[in-house]
């Protein structure tokens, strides 16, 4: 009598169990790669986000603390702000060489703009170099100390002790920034007049006339043979 030997397979309903199976794992292994990919897309624009904070506070410290009391010749003033934007002049350290530097801090189109003059006593209807700063800023606040807050600078000939910038983001981030600045500065101190040396005069001077004669010369004594 012959065995029939049984055909090995799977049937329909394994086969559909493990399809089913691999899909619903594959589901959950493609949320988890579109998890990771959005936090660290979501890292990443952070991160760019903070660089651009960190690079602008980094501008405008600096610009703070070497600020100069001095104006370009166009008389736009000393430290001016106006219609939101603060110019001012600073130092720059372009191929080693300090240099006076007139920038400018002002908000348009959602960004943070530092503009700077490629000439500091260029004509008044020069062009800057206009560099975005900080992008997706909503509002930006300035604050100046001088032996109290204010909310205005009217003064354009004079500088403040302190400043201060609040940005509001479009996310609703806020940051207050605080910088110091060096002050009025006194005017530089006029040079002593250099004393003039007397030049010396042929014409003798005059004897008054209540001076002694000088002594006559005595005649030299004759030769005896």
């Amino acid at each position: 009598m012959k065995q029939t030997r049984r055909q090995q397979g799977f049937t329909l309903l394994e086969i559909m169990i493990a399809l089913t199976i691999f899909a619903v794992i594959s589901t959950l292994a493609w949320q988890i790669l579109d998890g990771a990919m959005r936090t660290s897309s979501a890292t990443d624009a952070s991160a760019a986000k903070l660089n651009q904070l960190q690079r602008a506070w980094n501008l405008l410290e600096r610009d703070f603390f070497q600020l100069q009391g001095r104006a370009p010749r166009n008389g736009t003033g000393v430290f001016r702000l106006k219609n939101n934007a603060l110019e001012m002049t600073t130092l720059n350290g372009v191929s080693g060489q300090v240099q006076l530097e007139r920038v400018r801090w002002r908000l348009e189109g959602g960004r943070l703009w530092r503009d700077v003059w490629p000439t500091f006593d260029g004509p008044a209807n020069s062009k800057p170099d206009e560099v975005p700063i900080v992008n997706e800023v909503k509002a930006v606040q300035w604050r100046f100390w001088l032996g109290g807050w204010q909310n205005a600078w009217r003064d354009s000939d004079t500088q403040p002790d302190g400043v201060e910038l609040t940005l509001t983001m479009e996310s609703g981030d806020r940051w207050r920034w605080v910088f110091t600045t060096p002050g009025e500065l006194p005017a530089e101190a006029a040079k002593p007049a250099e004393p003039t040396a007397d030049k010396p005069t042929d014409t003798p001077a005059e004897t008054p006339p209540d001076a002694p004669a000088p002594p006559e010369t005595p005649p030299a004594p004759e030769a005896q043979p």
